[in-house]
């Protein structure tokens, strides 16, 4: 299912450029689940957009050593 969600439409990519990146955007997104960011996190992202797991408003890199990876794969890859 989540897949099939991620090819129904467009999307739109960014690399966000600070100190501590991944983890002031993570903490901005909040938890993966919305609707446990609605009870925890009312003002992240994911609370206020998010409808379900799968429909979860936004994906962040969950691990900061996966950032490199995850920009190569985006800005790179997929580009060629």
């Amino acid at each position: 299912k989540m897949v099939e969600e991620l090819m129904s439409g467009s999307c739109i990519v960014l690399e966000i450029r600070a100190q501590n990146a991944q983890a002031v955007f993570r903490d901005f997104c909040g938890p993966a689940d919305p609707e446990i960011a609605r009870h925890i996190r009312p003002r992240t992202l994911r609370a206020i957009y998010g409808k379900d797991k799968v429909k979860n408003a936004v994906h962040c890199t969950d691990l900061a050593e996966d950032t490199t990876l995850e920009i190569e794969y985006f800005f790179r890859i997929l580009e060629n």
